[in-house]
Order: C-alpha cells, then structure tokens, then sequence
C-alpha cells in the first residue's frame, strides 16, 4: 500500500471495545516511529483517535507522519479543521494539496 492509516483506538459505548482503556500518548507517537521505520517510503497518516490517544503531544505526530485526518470520522467528530491547520502551523509545518486517495478527508504537512 502507497498509503497506510494508522488509527488509535477511541471505546465507544455499546460497542465490544468499550471498556478498553485509552493508550498513552507516548505508545502512540512510538508506534507512528515504528511505522515510519518499517515503511520509509510510504505515506502514514495519523487517522482517527489521534486527538483523544495523542492529546497535548498531536504536534509530534507530525514528524513520523505525512498526513493527518480531520473531521468527520466514521464514529466521532474529529478535530475541526481550522484547529487542525493551527497546530500544523504552530508545530512549524505548512499545509499543502497533494495526492488524495478518496477514503477520507486528509491533509498533508511539509
């Protein structure tokens, strides 16, 4: 795959995986660096549950990653994408257009 999403999981009520607790925001960034070592020439994305998992620490996602989802998840809101822009901005990134690959909105960071 050209593309590989990397979701973290977020328990939803009602569903089998309720109860689960969340992973900590270190798991989260050391599994995006372990993806982006096994797959250097691959696009990752941090897709959803990066904003409950990854919290405060979202900004260092973006160095293991290409791109980021936003907004409109299948099962939950998402982070709004002026919120998202700003942290990219702040973290020193810029957005920009590139490939889409039509299975959810992304954006990619430089």
């Amino acid at each position: 795959a050209d593309s590989i999403p990397v979701n973290f999981l977020h328990p939803i009520s009602g569903t089998p995986l309720e109860g689960r607790e969340d992973l900590t925001p270190r798991d989260c960034l050391r599994t995006l660096c372990l993806f982006r070592f096994i797959n250097p020439d691959r696009e990752i994305r941090v897709a959803g549950g990066r904003e409950r998992n990854i919290r405060s620490l979202q900004p260092l996602a973006l160095y293991p990653a290409n791109s980021i989802f936003m907004e409109g998840y299948l099962t939950t809101n998402g982070q709004a994408t002026s919120d998202a822009h700003q942290m990219i901005s702040d973290a020193g990134f810029e957005v920009t257009t590139g490939q889409s690959f039509d299975i959810e909105p992304a954006i990619s960071v430089a």
